[in-house]
């Protein structure tokens, strides 16, 4: 069974874990605009959750299952923001991941960057988050929207 890209990725970032007695999981904190770009973001959450499923049933990552809190971020940056820090205090996520707008995308890497937490962008299109705004916390799975005239 071929597994999935994002949770390759996200195995590769965990690697530095430490593996807790009693094999505790692996909580991946997910916030997205689910409420503002639901079209476009329930077959994202679909897929998400499918491939957890695939991927803990494979053993989890590091022999440890996965598990992804998820948040609403109003596709708002100052929500986006707020909820990151939920999710790294309150819920004590390993890492965040998702967003869809781009300047949500810039606000949680930002933060990540200030924070100095990893952060894995599903979907902001701007080159920004990885280029002028980018930082060695911040993650992207898209492909870049520059293109070369060579």
């Amino acid at each position: 069974m071929r597994r999935p890209a994002l949770f390759l990725a996200l195995s590769a970032l965990l690697a530095w874990l430490p593996a807790p007695a009693f094999a505790q999981p692996i909580k991946l904190g997910e916030l997205n605009s689910y409420k503002v770009f639901t079209a476009f973001l329930e077959p994202y959450k679909k897929g998400m959750e499918l491939a957890l499923a695939e991927e803990n049933a494979a053993g989890g990552a590091l022999g440890r299952p996965l598990e992804i809190v998820s948040r609403d971020d109003n596709g708002t940056p100052g929500d986006a923001v707020r909820v990151a820090e939920e999710l790294i205090t309150r819920e004590r996520v390993a890492m965040l991941m998702g967003t869809f707008p781009s300047n949500v995308g810039l606000a949680v890497a930002d933060l990540a960057n200030q924070r100095r937490f990893p952060f894995l962008a599903a979907e902001p299109l701007t080159d920004k988050i990885v280029w002028d705004n980018g930082n060695k916390y911040t993650y992207r799975l898209r492909a870049s929207t520059a293109t070369s005239s060579t």
